[in-house]
C-alpha cells in the first residue's frame, strides 16, 4: 500500500450558497470492481468569514457523480460546526474527517462543506486534500 495526497479542491462560497446548501470537493472514484482506496481521510481547511455563517465538512456518496447523498454512520449523529463567522478578521480551521466505511460500497465518495445559518460570499473559503493508502491489484478487504 502507498500513502497517497490527492487534491480534494479548493473555492470559495462566491456563488452565494444559501444555509444549508452543500458545495462539494473533488469526487474520488472509489473503484467499481475493487477498493482502490483504504484507509480515506480529508483534511479540510475552512474559513467562516461572513457574519454568523457556520461550515461544516460532511462525506458524501454517490452512484453517478453526479447526485450525491450524504452519508452518515449507524447513530445518525448531527454535524459539528468546524468555524463559525464573526463578521471581523477570522482564522481558517484546519481538521481531519475520517471517510465512513459506506463511502467504500459507492463508485464515488466526496467531502463537501456544508454552509448554515447565513448565505455564503467570497471571503468563506475551503481547501480539501483527501489522504488514504492507495491499494495494489490484489490488496485489500
Amino acid at each position: 500500500m502507498t500513502l497517497r495526497s490527492i487534491s480534494g479542491g479548493s473555492g470559495d462560497l462566491t456563488a452565494a450558497p444559501v444555509a444549508g446548501t452543500a458545495t462539494g470537493g473533488t469526487a474520488l472514484a472509489m473503484g467499481t470492481y475493487a477498493r482502490k482506496y483504504a484507509f480515506l481521510s480529508a483534511k479540510c481547511v475552512l474559513l467562516a468569514e461572513t457574519n454568523t455563517i457556520t461550515l461544516e465538512a460532511q462525506w458524501q456518496v454517490s452512484v453517478d457523480n453526479s447526485t450525491w447523498l450524504n452519508i452518515k454512520v449507524p447513530q445518525n449523529p448531527a454535524n459539528v460546526a468546524v468555524g463559525t463567522g464573526t463578521g471581523g478578521a477570522d482564522s481558517a480551521v484546519t481538521v481531519v474527517i475520517d471517510a465512513p466505511p459506506g463511502v467504500y460500497a459507492f463508485p464515488y465518495a466526496r467531502i463537501a462543506v456544508i454552509n448554515r445559518v447565513a448565505t455564503g460570499a467570497a471571503g468563506d473559503t475551503y481547501a480539501f486534500t483527501y489522504y488514504a493508502r492507495q491499494l495494489s491489484a490484489g490488496e485489500g478487504p
